[in-house]
């Protein structure tokens, strides 16, 4: 029982499965966002548009739950140690790194969730056209709308506010990638190794 418990939960040399699960899967869907949400909004078909922006909608959606569940879990856990030889700054830029990517994640979900809201065609007379924006967590609890009466102008100023948002979460994500690499490559410590497969 006590290796199953260390396998699944983090400890001061590792890394346990479930979090490097949940960072793993957290990674795919952020850059899966980030790049699909950049796709539809400057080279998807105007026609074809209304379907991607539902379904970007629905998948932040489920994102949201699991950005829940992985802060929970990811305050529940121990914070292995950082390498022998790791100075003293560079701790310090690792945690600011982490938090400002948690709270830029979470400004993202919580714009994005303002700008369907306040979507007209939420609540459009076509019903076809209503039903892609009827979100709905595992298929049947109804996602709750902010705004009672939708304006396109309010979802202007919340789609302004996501976008800028989505640039700054774009930068911090290749400079986290490329402070992975550089522990990996270049200080040849275990930083990446511990969050790849576990480890020491």
């Amino acid at each position: 029982m006590s290796n199953t418990t260390n396998t699944l939960r983090s400890t001061r040399e590792s890394w346990g499965s479930v979090t490097r699960t949940l960072h793993w899967l957290s990674a795919i869907v952020i850059i899966g966002l980030l790049t699909h949400g950049w796709w539809m909004t400057h080279l998807a078909a105007r026609e074809v548009r209304q379907w991607n922006y539902a379904t970007h909608a629905l998948i932040a959606v489920y994102f949201a739950l699991l950005l829940a569940l992985r802060i929970v879990w990811r305050l529940s856990e121990k914070t292995p140690h950082q390498p022998t030889g790791t100075a003293a700054w560079e701790t310090g830029a690792a945690h600011a790194a982490h938090l400002a990517l948690y709270l830029l994640l979470l400004c993202m979900a919580f714009t994005g969730y303002m700008m369907w809201s306040s979507l007209p065609t939420r609540l459009d007379a076509n019903p076809a056209r209503a039903a892609n924006w009827d979100l709905r967590w595992l298929g049947f609890i109804k996602v709750p709308a902010f705004h009672a009466v939708p304006t396109r102008d309010v979802t202007k100023y919340w789609e302004a506010w996501h976008e800028f948002i989505s640039h700054f979460l774009q930068v911090l994500v290749v400079v986290h990638i490329a402070a992975a690499l550089w522990h990996h490559y270049f200080k040849r410590d275990t930083v990446l190794r511990r969050m790849g497969r576990g480890g020491v």
